[in-house]
């Protein structure tokens, strides 16, 4: 059962509030509407004690009518206790897409603020353990420096759990260094690309300065375009050439070891 009303923004207990990613597109996105159409869909709250009404749902709405100078939003008052309504906005994936950290973040409120099991959660979800565990462990593999930066829409939730997750792992100091350097979702990956491959001495230069090594490569990634142009079709046929000959040199150097008296025939056949 609920009910909808209009209550003071000011009033709203936003406690939940970090278990959000904000996304700075999404929200210019819903104040355009908001300052064209109106607050077309309520938000969701739970009544609590002190009589204050905790926002469970509805962060980035309540978020946009404030940027547009409003004072009230329109709410829809769920009656059950904050662990349901957690529970309840999980599980209701269908109208809308949840990021692993936020879905992290929710049910840690759930096994750390409500004192719920993680099997208790996993049942409740129609989830296996694992996949709770999962979800638990991607937040804790993250340092907080980098959990804030997804949160404040600095960084993606894709290149955090695909990218710094592994790194924090194997190197905490490295991944809390590129986290800080501004990049692109695109460059954090080229970069990574590169990492895996280099050694020690090598991901230590790159870490110090990760803006300056991309550069670095897209310069020499020019130079090989260029190269490339200017010595045209004729240019690469000749270090196809090249390498050919080099083979060949090498095929003649065994030719004694593998071509020899006494070989059975279907072995020489094969290789003449």
């Amino acid at each position: 059962m609920t009910e909808l009303t209009h209550m003071e923004i000011s009033r709203l207990d936003l406690r939940y509030a970090h278990t959000r990613i904000r996304r700075p597109e999404a929200l210019l996105a819903l104040m355009r509407s908001l300052e064209k159409w109106g607050q077309l869909r309520p938000v969701s709250v739970v009544r609590s004690d002190p009589p204050c009404p905790v926002l469970v749902d509805g962060y980035l709405r309540v978020e946009g009518l404030r940027r547009c100078g409003k004072d009230i939003v329109l709410a829809e008052v769920w009656v059950c206790g904050e662990r349901e309504a957690l529970l309840q906005v999980l599980i209701r994936e269908q109208e809308r897409r949840w990021e692993a950290l936020e879905e992290a973040s929710l049910i840690r409120e759930l096994h750390d603020r409500h004192a719920l099991s993680q099997e208790r959660i996993a049942r409740l979800l129609g989830k296996d353990k694992s996949w709770v565990c999962r979800r638990l462990s991607l937040l804790s593999s993250l340092p907080e420096e980098i959990l804030e930066a997804v949160r404040r829409g600095h960084l993606s939730p894709w290149a955090a759990g695909r990218i710094l997750a592994p790194l924090a792992r194997a190197n905490p100091e490295h991944a809390k260094a590129l986290s800080q350097a501004h990049l692109s979702t695109r460059e954090l990956w080229e970069f990574f690309r590169h990492y895996q491959k280099a050694h020690r001495k090598e991901r230590e230069r790159m870490v110090l300065d990760p803006l300056l090594f991309l550069k670095a490569l897209r310069a020499r990634e020019e130079e090989g375009r260029i190269h490339a142009l200017k010595e045209g079709p004729e240019g690469r046929w000749l270090r196809d050439m090249k390498v050919a000959g080099h083979i060949l040199v090498r095929l003649a150097k065994a030719l004694p070891s593998v071509i020899y008296p006494g070989q059975h025939n279907l072995d020489r056949r094969l290789l003449l």
